[in-house]
């Protein structure tokens, strides 16, 4: 039995989260909670436009409150866009910044609420763990996607223009103080979007339990969220008004948030960032097209830690051994993105072949996720990977 002392671990999340179909109907009583009284609604531009804006923007009013919104949060967004947007958040008199959207949204909010109190703040020193010198104004985190899990979770990604790559925020400094999970949200996303984001899920899961960061708790949520997202993201792909689906990939999505919020990413998401930052691949997509690569890479140095997580996708894996058992949960893995419609190659996203080497180069700069790899990634290495995986 393992010794569960022998990997302490501090659990940070949002001081309230609601996981319930129709809770973010709770975000004006949520934010005055927090002393809001001017709250600001951070969007990208199409959600901007919804009818699930509109409605909260509505509630907030009716509340008593001075409601307003600042939506142009860009897909992987520069972080140059946060300087301009926590100033208009100041000339706006915002006390608290209700993110709704997805991974980018949220990712930014965090972000945005720092140096909308703090303006003299820079981003780029604030890039790796721990850097983050003081919260920022309150934050409340409403994911209209089921993927990203950056509701619970201590980290902020940004891409860098003139460095060609993403660059990423880790403090509990950022950790938003409430989050609404509503599964409701996510219905009717289009099918591409509802494929990359629940792989991007399944990629947090998978790398939370096999991270050198891991421990007994950040296990036992990435398997409980990978038992939720391998039967059914692709019937949320194939039927957008499936509530039962949705819900539940909701719930595989923010366990696998929280179980990264504790244990980090790796490989899969070190890598990725070059494609976000010099190709401007989303997120979701950029992992979903690393992850059998990378995992091809890590099963020929650690296959035992994939048996759990084959169990946990349902595989008979009675008389297998280590190896085989890992293949399969792979293959599996394969599998389900076949299914979902997802890029694996990066000759699909139109990325030259002579890009691996600075790639490699980029991703090797990743030190926070290259060295919670569980085998060992070198610059060679991770180049093989890129060349594989063209």
């Amino acid at each position: 039995m393992e010794n569960i002392m022998a990997r302490p671990f501090n659990f940070r999340m949002p001081r309230e989260v609601i996981f319930e179909a129709g809770c973010s109907a709770l975000a004006a009583e949520k934010a005055a909670a927090l002393g809001a009284k001017r709250p600001v609604f951070i969007t990208g531009r199409s959600m901007a436009k919804s009818a699930a804006l509109a409605a909260l923007l509505d509630s907030a009013k009716s509340a008593g409150m001075t409601p307003s919104h600042w939506g142009e949060v860009e897909p992987e967004p520069p972080a140059e866009l946060l300087y301009r947007a926590a100033a208009d958040i100041r000339a706006l008199g915002g006390d608290c910044l209700i993110a709704l959207g997805g991974g980018s949204s949220m990712d930014f909010a965090k972000m945005a609420a720092v140096l909308a109190k703090y303006p003299d703040m820079d981003i780029a020193a604030m890039v790796g763990s721990e850097r983050v010198p003081a919260r920022g104004l309150p934050t409340l985190m409403i994911p209209t996607t089921a993927g990203s899990g950056s509701e619970v979770s201590a980290v902020a990604v940004f891409s860098f223009p003139e460095e060609k790559t993403k660059k990423g925020v880790a403090s509990g400094n950022i950790v938003a103080d409430a989050a609404l999970v509503d599964p409701l949200l996510t219905l009717g996303l289009p099918a591409h979007i509802t494929a990359a984001a629940g792989m991007d899920a399944l990629v947090h899961a998978v790398e939370s339990y096999l991270s050198l960061g891991t421990n007994p708790l950040t296990r036992d949520l990435a398997l409980a969220a990978i038992e939720k997202i391998v039967p059914n993201l692709a019937a949320c792909v194939r039927e957008p008004g499936n509530v039962g689906a949705r819900t539940a990939q909701a719930y595989g999505s923010l366990t696998a948030g929280m179980a990264f919020a504790m244990s980090g990413t790796a490989g899969v998401h070190a890598m990725a960032y070059p494609l976000g930052g010099e190709f401007h691949i989303p997120h979701g997509e950029a992992n979903t097209a690393m992850l059998r690569w990378v995992m091809e890479y890590n099963l020929e140095g650690c296959p035992e830690k994939f048996v759990p997580i084959a169990k946990a996708m349902k595989i008979n894996t009675t008389g297998m051994s280590a190896g085989e058992a890992a293949s399969a949960s792979l293959e599996a893995m394969i599998a389900l993105g076949a299914e979902c419609g997802v890029k694996t190659r990066l000759r699909d996203f139109n990325i030259p072949r002579g890009a691996c080497q600075r790639m490699a180069a980029a991703a090797m700069k990743e030190t926070r996720l290259i060295n919670n790899n569980p085998r060992k990634l070198t610059e060679e290495a991770v180049r093989e990977i890129y060349e594989r995986a063209w």
